[in-house]
């Protein structure tokens, strides 16, 4: 298990920033998934100068354990020829951001899209997104903002 503190998730995404900025990819919107996604959202937005930002809504774990992937939400926008960042923070196995990327390429018909994550887990993925910082080898990574859900690693 790897616990990162506020300080080491500022720096994560400063140090993801600056992997999009020097790709030369700019992107129209950026979308976060929920609720894990958001922090990282907002930061990123900042860090980026993208004003254009949406969410969408999965879920495929509770606590530990990785259940069935369910999308409850996804923008209600025409994206069609617009360049999309999507960002979550971590890929564990990469399956939400696999289906969310098919969604937005298929249905939401966008001209490019990219994925960025706080954190990777190279053991256990099945999408590796197009930018990650914080790459794992099986642990459980815990964010500052996951307290509620992990007390046990806040004492």
């Amino acid at each position: 298990m790897t616990k990162l503190s506020w300080a080491e998730v500022e720096e994560a995404v400063e140090k993801l920033a600056d992997k999009i900025k020097a790709s030369g990819f700019k992107p129209d919107y950026i979308i976060g998934v929920t609720t894990g996604g958001l922090i990282p959202l907002s930061l990123l937005s900042k860090k980026l100068n993208i004003e254009k930002i949406l969410t969408a809504s999965a879920s495929s774990y509770d606590k530990h354990e990785q259940k069935e992937l369910t999308i409850t939400y996804l923008p209600k926008i025409d994206l069609k020829n617009q360049k999309v960042l999507l960002v979550d923070e971590i890929a564990d196995t990469g399956t939400t951001l696999k289906k969310i990327s098919e969604i937005m390429v298929g249905q939401y018909k966008v001209a490019e899209l990219k994925t960025a994550t706080l954190g990777a887990n190279k053991d256990k993925y099945t999408f590796w997104p197009d930018f990650s910082v914080v790459v794992e080898q099986g642990d459980w990574v815990i964010f500052p903002w996951e307290k509620e859900d992990f007390p046990e690693y806040f004492k």
